[in-house]
């Protein structure tokens, strides 16, 4: 399923999830963004999500000129200069596989985790 929204509170939250069906990506296309080919990155989620995975789409996440950026919910993982071919990476290992991708990880809001 994919929605067009307007810009959501992203919070950081302990809250996580066993199961996908709550989960989420969310997907800015800013025009910032959208310089790093965050149409693509788009195209690329809504093709090949889990059918119970949810997109969303966001005019700014606030964080321009280090797009494309990606958030992942329930558990609020940050990632930054997402390319079209690592979202198969985010969807396997992160969605499916329930761990974040960590050499893509925003720094900014993930310090504690060591980027490999």
């Amino acid at each position: 399923m994919t929605s067009e929204i307007e810009l959501p509170a992203i919070a950081k939250s302990s809250a996580s999830s066993s199961t996908s069906s709550t989960a989420k990506v969310v997907v800015c296309r800013g025009r910032s963004c959208r310089k790093y080919q965050a149409e693509a990155v788009w195209d690329n989620f809504a093709q090949n999500l889990p059918s119970d995975v949810e997109l969303m789409s966001v005019p700014c996440l606030g964080q321009c000129g280090n797009g494309s950026m990606v958030v992942v919910e329930p558990d609020q993982t940050w990632y930054s200069q997402v390319h079209p071919e690592e979202v198969e990476t985010v969807i396997q290992q992160h969605i499916i596989g329930k761990s974040p991708v960590k050499a893509m990880l925003y720094s900014k809001f993930h310090q504690s985790i060591q980027r490999s």
